[in-house]
């Protein structure tokens, strides 16, 4: 690391910084408690032989060279805050938290700007960074009070896979999940930073977002800005890295300022508390499944329900229905649905009498997608995050049904789904998510159950499926129906049947549970679910070949009642 410039220097020659800093009565005072310093403390005191005065002198300065000015900040008990194992012996370095990014010290102070000019006294607390990034540090800082915080790190046993298993037993039948614990920064009690400072590794190879070193150098930030946070008191969190912090814990919203590879954060610290109080990773559930009270959130007219259609209008009666369904559960949130130009005015209408709020958008093509493909307009689901006038939405697809009140879920702090099998956005959208929205937490499976009979399923899972889709009461918060469309079938089987290739997706069970949705819903808003002339001989062509006589039945009863 080359020499501060000079406009970055604290005035007075930056060499004798330390040699100025030791001078002052303070820090006497300051270092009495630390052992390796009592010859310093000593060498005031007269010797009777000029060889041992002599002597003294040389070991104090030797003692103060070695020994950084961290002391005169830091608290009573260096063995307590100074990560004396990592900090000062490289070798005993663990490689996962060690970064290899330049500290461009430019970008640092510009980042640091408006603050330096408000508080010439800030109390800076520094996280993971070396002993000679923490000298210049004290040099750019010169009227501040710059400390290391002590931080063990992981244990190495812990990986990115034990944070994010693939699945975990959340009936607790075998089992009850939990996560390892991540150590927690050593701080004494009542310590308050102004500035969190952190040195992130980053790899900029791939998955190089899932590292379980970066997850928790950031935590321990978030704790420390938590922990730091007085009523009238802000508190900003620093990051050196090459790669952008995750945004579950630090948002766009909260940088306040972006130089180089320094990225200054004010965090709301009422969000972070709440965030923190979620597990480390999907390794626990973040909602319990066995909850008897769910938290509610309190501002309702900032939040809503949100779906997209593009492209098609298929998929118009499923997202009547599923508002529908939300209204039966028994919410009142708004309703958003996001709508391009293909979707006719006829089909805005019902759309709006359903109870969505109806927003045109323009369709964003996935660059990728080959032409006409299924995917090709997918990354329109990015016109979400441009719903700002609401400071949360649930994401929900037109193809569910929501069984049961989940207006709880917007009590959760951030980006929550259930298991990885299972996810919220499909195809190129959920790619880039997963990769930018890594800290995530697991929602029960209930609470977006697949309609699905996976190969490896036993009978006894069958059966159990059969059971969750009909029961009543519902047990299910929502079910999430693939394969061929309740309302592109007839009413009084499931279609999925007809086609060897989609049984796996095939429940009448299921099926009625949707039909008893939609024959709630006022005749006017069944009118949109009306079968097609095209799907309606597609259905009796397929049913020429039936799995079982119900399939003769539900033809024959089509002439008297046209299901969607």
């Amino acid at each position: 690391m080359g020499p501060l410039e000079p406009r970055y220097r604290p005035a007075g020659a930056p060499e004798d910084t330390t040699k100025r800093r030791a001078s002052k009565s303070k820090s006497f005072k300051d270092v009495e408690d630390y052992e390796v310093l009592v010859l310093e403390k000593s060498c005031g005191c007269k010797f009777k032989s000029l060889r041992i005065l002599i002597v003294a002198i040389i070991s104090a300065t030797v003692l103060t060279l070695v020994t950084p000015t961290l002391y005169e900040h830091q608290l009573q008990s260096a063995s307590r805050y100074v990560d004396v194992g990592w900090m000062w012996d490289k070798t005993s370095s663990d490689p996962r938290y060690v970064s290899s990014v330049d500290v461009r010290w430019e970008d640092v102070y510009k980042a640091l700007g408006n603050l330096r000019s408000g508080n010439q006294n800030l109390k800076v607390g520094l996280l993971n960074f070396n002993s000679t990034e923490y000298g210049s540090w004290t040099q750019l800082l010169s009227d501040s009070h710059v400390s290391i915080i002590r931080l063990e790190h992981a244990k190495d046993s812990i990986t990115w896979q034990t944070l994010y298993p693939e699945w975990i037993d959340e009936e607790e039948e075998t089992e009850i999940p939990s996560c390892p614990s991540l150590p927690e920064p050593n701080v004494r009690r009542g310590v308050r930073f102004d500035v969190i400072a952190v040195k992130l590794p980053c790899t900029r190879v791939a998955g190089w977002s899932r590292d379980v070193a970066r997850l928790h150098l950031q935590l321990s930030a978030a704790k420390l800005a938590v922990t730091s946070s007085k009523r009238n008191h802000k508190v900003h969190v620093l990051f050196v890295t090459d790669c952008f912090p995750i945004p579950n814990l630090f948002p766009c919203k909260n940088l306040v300022r972006h130089e180089g590879n320094a990225w200054l954060y004010s965090p709301d610290s009422k969000a972070l508390r709440e965030k923190l109080r979620l597990p480390v990773g999907s390794c626990e559930l973040a909602v319990p499944l066995k909850a008897k009270s769910r938290l509610f959130s309190v501002d309702r007219r900032r939040e809503a329900y949100a779906t997209i259609l593009h492209s098609a209008s298929e998929y118009v009666c499923g997202a009547i229905t599923a508002a529908q369904s939300i209204r039966q559960a028994g919410s009142t949130r708004d309703l958003v649905i996001l709508v391009d130009e293909t979707i006719s005015d006829h089909h805005r209408r019902g759309l709006e009498a359903a109870g969505w709020k109806v927003r045109i958008i323009q369709r964003i093509r996935n660059p990728k997608a080959e032409r006409d493909a299924y995917n090709e307009w997918n990354y329109s689901k990015f016109r979400l995050w441009q719903l700002t006038d609401y400071d949360k939405i649930i994401f929900i697809d037109a193809d569910l049904l929501i069984l049961r009140n989940v207006d709880f879920l917007f009590a959760m702090p951030e980006i929550t789904a259930t298991g990885n099998n299972a996810t919220l956005f499909n195809s190129g959208v959920m790619g880039y998510l997963n990769e930018i929205f890594t800290w995530w937490h697991r929602i029960p499976k209930h609470m977006n159950f697949l309609k699905h009979f996976w190969e490896g399923d036993s009978q006894a899972m069958k059966a159990k499926k059969t059971q969750l889709f009909g029961a009543d009461p519902p047990i299910l918060y929502v079910l999430h129906y693939l394969g061929l469309k309740p309302w592109l079938c007839f009413k009084d089987y499931d279609c999925n049947w007809n086609n060897a290739g989609m049984r796996e997706f095939a429940s009448d069970v299921a099926h009625a549970r949707w039909w008893k949705v939609h024959d709630k819903m006022p005749r006017k808003l069944q009118s949109y679910c009306l079968l097609r002339s095209r799907q309606k001989a597609s259905l009796e062509w397929d049913g020429g070949r039936p799995r079982r006589p119900i399939l003769k039945m539900a033809i024959g009863a089509a002439t008297s009642r046209t299901p969607g």
